[in-house]
């Protein structure tokens, strides 16, 4: 079958590999679409999470069932998504069922062959389906939307009023759609610093679209990084509220050194927000299925997969043209 694999930083190459071949009980998929995530570029850039090389990338995909078990609940050609996820399932979060707080969390992609190929081999319990009336490509959106329910449910537990989004990459903008349109938040912005990613931001439906916050102090209930940049951190503590709560949904490529005395001086609580549960997910296909939020305006292109590399590429260069791109693997 046809793969996208990581060979080492800045080297993927779409290959020819074995079929998988599923294990009692799994459901075999064939991929039509994977979405490039954030954290697939943090591999590309930095050859983080990957245990072994080479791999199989990617954990965003929408499929179809070509084979199931009898008693699985899925047939050939139920259109699915699934949940990427590999906890380890001994520690105390996953003892619990909390799976996206295990500390040793990885992502098939990462800790195992991914969903950038022809075909993948999965669990059924990990499995989502859509409709049949949703275009095919956009059930490749669940699994990052899943990211973004995850942490507004995290966000609005505290009833803010008003929420600053810091970084309009595809997360930020997807948690900025649902503050505002889905969960209704009075006031949302989100700020950018790349001009195009601020162009995009007009589809969120965000109240201000912000480029510099220079000047701004405690002007916010709430504060989200979706970037994962030291200089976020820090701009969002001063830009929160006193008493207020900033969120990190982001990963860090460098630890970041931020003022911890202006976090104890204004009473700030620093939530951290990983990833999603199964419940999330089922949400973000539901949205998906109903049509609650047109989020196609994000899949900037769809390109083969044999052109995954320049792909990766484009989605790294400083200049940004390009907010999600998938690869097709259908046939």
């Amino acid at each position: 079958m046809k793969a996208v694999r990581y060979h080492g930083i800045g080297d993927v190459r779409t290959e020819y590999v074995a079929d998988p071949v599923p294990r009692q009980g799994e459901v075999l998929l064939r991929i039509l679409y994977g979405g490039i995530c954030g954290s697939d570029l943090h591999i590309y850039r930095k050859g983080m999470f990957v245990e072994k090389i080479p791999e199989i990338m990617g954990h965003e995909f929408v499929a179809r069932v070509v084979k199931a078990p009898g008693d699985s609940g899925y047939y050939p050609g139920d259109l699915v998504t699934g949940d990427p996820r590999v906890p380890c399932g001994k520690c105390q979060a996953c003892q619990s069922g909390e799976y996206q707080r295990c500390a040793l969390l990885g992502f098939i992609g990462e800790v195992s062959p991914g969903a950038f190929a022809e075909f993948l081999a999965i669990s059924p319990e990990k499995l989502v389906k859509f409709n049949e009336e949703i275009e095919e490509f956009q059930g490749a959106l669940a699994e990052p939307l899943a990211v973004a329910v995850h942490a507004c449910r995290r966000i609005t537990k505290s009833g803010p009023s008003s929420v600053l989004v810091m970084g309009a990459g595809p997360i930020g903008l997807l948690v900025a759609s649902l503050l505002k349109q889905v969960y209704g938040i009075g006031w949302v912005d989100i700020a950018d610093i790349d001009g195009y990613r601020r162009r995009m931001a007009r589809h969120a439906g965000v109240d201000h679209i912000l480029e510099d916050l220079e000047g701004v102090h405690d002007q916010y209930d709430t504060v989200c990084d979706v970037v994962g940049l030291e200089v976020v951190l820090g701009t969002a503590l001063q830009v929160v509220k006193p008493g207020g709560q900033v969120h990190v949904t982001a990963i860090y490529e460098r630890l970041p050194v931020t003022d911890v005395n202006l976090l104890v001086g204004k009473e700030i609580t620093l939530v951290g927000n990983n990833a999603y549960t199964m419940e999330d997910l089922r949400e973000a296909a539901a949205m998906i299925d109903k049509g609650t939020v047109d989020f196609s305006w994000m899949i900037s292109r769809i390109q083969p997969a044999e052109e995954a590399c320049d792909a990766f590429e484009s989605l790294v260069a400083r200049d940004k043209k390009d907010l999600k791109i998938l690869l097709s693997f259908d046939r």
